[in-house]
């Protein structure tokens, strides 16, 4: 799988009244595209090479925004499916929400169990994060450019000298290569 496939499903979704068939595996190659370009990115970061940083980045942003459309065509093609009661060839993730679906168009009990979300967890960890008395910042060692976060924030550019509070994986790479010193400030 890589965009290019991608965009051509997104077409035909958006072509056709009907769902497009798709391979039992489809999910599970997406998040293996995923993986694979957080990977280049993070490895082209490692490296310190920002172009292909930043295209693997964009490359990233565009398979996120592409499968989002993916889905939110087939959702609505699904909804209409499971309004009409008409069972269709589904991959098994997208059965679930059919499933679902009928069972609540038809009034049934919805027997579906409460899974504790991993983005739970993530909020709880910020959470207790922002009751910490103690702030990181970090002195620049050096003339750091403009640069960019995993979520394509932009940070900088910075001087030699300037006192600053940077994300954590941008603060790693930088005390990694001796960029900058980590200063404790107490409130």
């Amino acid at each position: 799988m890589d965009i290019i496939k991608l965009r051509e499903l997104l077409e035909r979704e958006l072509a056709s009244a009907e769902l497009e068939p798709l391979d039992e595996e489809f999910y599970k190659e997406f998040d293996s595209l995923i993986k694979a370009l957080e990977f280049k990115a993070e490895s082209s970061r490692e490296r310190g090479e920002g172009v292909e940083e930043r295209l693997s980045l964009a490359e990233l942003k565009i398979a996120k925004e592409l499968i989002t459309e993916i889905v939110r065509v087939r959702l609505h093609k699904i909804v209409d499916l499971a309004v009409k009661g008409v069972p269709y060839s589904l991959p098994e993730d997208e059965r679930k929400i059919f499933s679902i679906l009928v069972s609540f168009i038809g009034r049934e009990p919805l027997n579906v169990p409460l899974e504790e979300r991993p983005i739970e967890r993530k909020v709880e960890v910020e959470i207790e994060e922002s009751k910490s008395p103690i702030r990181r910042a970090y002195l620049l060692e050096m003339d750091i450019p403009k640069v960019m976060d995993g979520n394509l924030n932009s940070y900088g550019p910075f001087k030699k000298g300037d006192l600053v509070v940077l994300p954590n994986d941008i603060a790693a790479i930088l005390l990694k290569r001796g960029a900058a010193r980590e200063i404790k400030i107490s409130m």
